[in-house]
């Protein structure tokens, strides 16, 4: 079960993102094969709504590209290493800050979902698998749907259980980025509480920026 972080229920945020998400496939651990990833439930879509619109209500939307830039130089382009695999196309029509794990065996297979202001990467390990999502798409908050997510710790990051994993969410560069983890099994101490969650976002980085937030940060394309 892999699913793009940063669905909202009843809210598509770009054209054919949850066709993405839905039709992707992910290693069995248990005998190496593909398989298709299941498909979202009505409740993990909600938990990702709340996660999102309560991240968008902390940042106004627009890039700061001169910190982008500073990290960008910072990590020293450690992202293409990090990640060698992913496609060329979709880091290029990304306008927002590509973060990532400094973790090359977690990123090494990752895949990129993006649509311009909104991405998603997706990574797997044994047992669980990993979505980081960015985005600078701003969403109201419905009526009649109060959040009760309390900001902790660096960044204002929001943590929030999820039906089968944890999600962080917090605000760099203007942009809103999530780090979800979805364990296999419901035991998986990784998923049981928020510390893998946390130390995940912690080390989340590394920023890539392709040809479209180069232009954006006038660094050319």
């Amino acid at each position: 079960m892999r699913l793009v972080t940063g669905m909202l229920l009843g809210v598509v945020l770009a054209a054919g993102v949850l066709g993405a998400a839905d039709s992707q496939t992910r290693v069995d651990p248990a005998t190496g094969a593909q398989v298709p990833s299941a498909g979202p439930t009505a409740a993990q879509l909600a938990a990702r709504r709340g996660a999102l619109v309560a991240g968008r209500q902390r940042t106004g939307g627009r890039v700061d590209w001169q910190g982008a830039v500073g990290g960008l130089r910072q990590t020293g382009g450690a992202g293409e290493t990090l990640a060698p695999n992913l496609d060329k196309a979709a880091v290029d029509a990304t306008r927002v800050p590509i973060l990532l794990p400094t973790d090359a065996d977690l990123t090494a297979g990752a895949r990129l979902y993006s649509f311009g202001d909104y991405y998603t990467l997706t990574a797997d390990a044994p047992g669980l698998g990993v979505s980081l999502s960015g985005t600078t798409t701003v969403v109201p908050l419905p009526a009649g749907a109060p959040l009760k997510i309390t900001p902790v710790g660096p960044e204002g990051a929001t943590t929030q259980r999820t039906v089968d994993g944890q999600l962080i969410s917090f605000v760099r560069y203007g942009v809103l980025y999530t780090v979800e983890v979805r364990c296999d099994a419901p035991t998986d101490p990784r998923c049981m509480d928020d510390n893998y969650a946390q130390g995940l976002a912690a080390k989340t980085t590394a920023v890539v920026m392709g040809a479209a937030a180069r232009a954006e940060a006038g660094l050319g394309g």
